[in-house]
């Protein structure tokens, strides 16, 4: 398991792991960050400005949690800059709480930082090496193995205080115990893992064990104290939290020819290692620390600290109330190796030719060196490392946020002005921010500047003041411009998160035309059928009259001549 893991699901693309990040240890894979081991050196630092929580540290808590039931011994090796992060007086007022963890023992790393200075002292006395570069932290081992490895010969042969208190812990107890280191380091993690030797078998960090006390409720604010053994040694190795610790914890050398420097922060160590590199540069006993602060300033510090000024104050009244002067180690004086072979673990990273990165650059529309902006927004510091980056697969093209936001914009700009529908964007003020060809064409406007004028001064439609002041949408209503004599299906939307009116038009003045056209032949038709009714019924009815009067004189004149008939028949009437 990696000792830093990524969870896709809340990986937002924001890049931030990448700028930060002092070694460009971070690729992007499907849009999702993920560290390239081989390269990370395990500062932290992409844990410390991820906006997401996206990245979290291997927990080391559940698998101390199963010596304790194994019933096996558990000794703890604790940082000196523990004092100072949990405020406390003197390591036996944590002994309990430990004890009840499931610890069977505690003890101070600053043991093995005493051996270890025993030993950087020996380097400076045979001033057999060109520079000596000295610390206990991981992820400066880890800087220089990996990507400057041409200083290995030039660091000090000695392992760091973890792991010589870790061996001292198994030679002295047992090789069966198993040993705990409790630091604010996550990189310790790391260096644990890479071990070779079985000397430490789990790493938690500050921030895990506050949370495991939380969880077992309980705290350091117990008065009880414990006896521990009195184990006489170098106290000024308690010093080792702070920048310079490892010099102080030298005391007073003989004569020597090397130059005693200190640094901290990753920017100014990564500084310094580029110029051993690259200079002339000798006699120097360089002590580095990747945190600014040292150990103080860790990345796993726990959430109570007061910050690394009274952190800093703490740990030198606390160095300095039981500073002893000689480096006797009596318990661990034995035959225990601190010797440390460090191996070049540098990863290929190949820089192609200037015509491959000048295409990669050319596919995110970079064709000359003025568009080159190198604003460092992908977490590279110029256009062409991205490229490079790009090559060796650790970045993807789109990472470029100019570049994505200019396509975008472009895109977007080319679907308004391709609708045919109208579109006038609207300040809260009611002045125009912009306006579509559509509208440009519909309103006779393509030679107008537009922007800051008030949409007044083009729309005399007082909808859009009342969605202004109201905020309620009016959709699909229909609106004649007589200035224009144009007819439009309009709707008018509030965009409540832009702060901004949008007015959509569709241009419906032929349908209306054609409808009027319609409209008025329908018309003509009703009348023209009217006139022929009226005409139909004139004739029927004069019809009818002309058949009454025809009827009636047919009558009289059939009833005359059947009387008449009668007559001559004679027939009575």
């Amino acid at each position: 398991m990696s000792t830093i893991q990524f969870k896709e699901v809340n990986c937002k693309n924001c890049y931030k792991c990448v700028r930060s990040c002092p070694v460009k240890a971070i690729s992007l894979k499907n849009d999702h960050a993920q560290v390239i081991e081989e390269e990370c050196v395990f500062c932290g630092k992409c844990l410390q400005v991820c906006p997401q929580n996206a990245k979290s540290v291997k927990n080391d808590v559940e698998k101390v949690k199963g010596f304790a039931d194994k019933k096996l011994k558990i000794y703890a090796s604790i940082a000196p800059s523990f004092m100072a992060a949990f405020n406390l007086q003197d390591l036996r007022q944590a002994y309990s709480v430990f004890k009840k963890l499931g610890f069977t023992y505690i003890e101070e790393t600053a043991v093995g930082a005493s051996a270890v200075s025993a030993e950087y002292q020996k380097l400076l006395e045979k001033k057999q090496m060109k520079n000596i570069i000295t610390t206990a932290c991981p992820t400066i081992v880890s800087l220089i193995e990996k990507h400057y490895p041409e200083l290995i010969e030039q660091m000090a042969p000695v392992v760091s205080p973890m792991v010589a208190h870790g061996k001292m812990l198994k030679e002295l107890y047992g090789s069966r115990i198993k040993v705990v280191f409790i630091g604010p380091c996550l990189s310790k993690k790391q260096e644990c893992k890479e071990l070779e030797e079985d000397v430490l078998d789990a790493v938690i960090t500050f921030e895990e064990l506050e949370q495991w006390m939380k969880d077992e409720n309980l705290s350091f604010d117990s008065t009880e104290e414990a006896e521990l053994k009195n184990i006489e040694f170098n106290f000024n190795a308690r010093y080792y939290p702070t920048p310079g610790g490892i010099i102080k914890s030298l005391g007073s050398p003989k004569k020597h020819n090397y130059k005693l420097m200190k640094f901290d922060g990753l920017d100014r160590c990564i500084e310094v290692l580029e110029q051993l590199r690259n200079d002339k540069v000798k006699d120097y006993f360089i002590e580095m620390n990747s945190c600014r602060g040292a150990c103080l300033g860790g990345t796993c510090m726990n959430s109570e600290n007061p910050g690394y000024l009274i952190m800093r104050e703490r740990l030198l009244e606390y160095a300095h109330k039981s500073s002893l002067s000689h480096n006797t180690i009596m318990e661990y004086d034995r035959e225990i190796s601190l010797t440390k072979a460090f191996k070049n673990k540098s990863n290929s990273y190949i820089v192609p030719e200037d015509k491959i990165i000048e295409d990669i650059l050319s596919k995110i529309g970079k064709y000359t060196k003025e568009q080159e902006l190198n604003c460092g927004a992908c977490g590279y510091m110029t256009c062409r490392d991205k490229a490079v980056a790009v090559y060796n697969k650790k970045a993807e093209l789109h990472m470029c946020v100019p570049y994505m936001r200019e396509r975008a914009e472009s895109i977007s700009n080319v679907i308004i002005n391709s609708t045919p529908n109208a579109i006038f964007a609207v300040t809260e003020e009611l002045t125009v921010q912009e306006a579509n060809m559509a509208a440009r064409r519909l309103f006779n406007l393509e030679c107008e500047e537009l922007q800051n004028r008030s949409i007044f001064d083009i729309l005399d439609c007082l909808d859009i003041l009342t969605v202004n002041d109201t905020k309620q949408n009016i959709l699909n209503s229909k609106y004649t411009y007589l200035k224009y004599n144009v007819v439009v299906e309009q709707s008018i939307l509030y965009l409540k998160e832009n702060h901004m009116l949008m007015i959509v038009m569709k241009d419906i003045t032929k349908d209306e035309k054609q409808n009027q056209k319609l409209n008025k032949v329908r018309s003509e038709t009703i009348e023209i059928a009217q006139k022929v009714i009226d005409k139909q019924m004139r004739v029927a009815q004069e019809i009818a009259s002309l058949l009454g009067e025809t009827t009636a004189e047919t009558k009289v004149a059939l009833t005359k001549l059947k009387k008449s008939m009668q007559v001559e028949m004679g027939e009575e009437i």
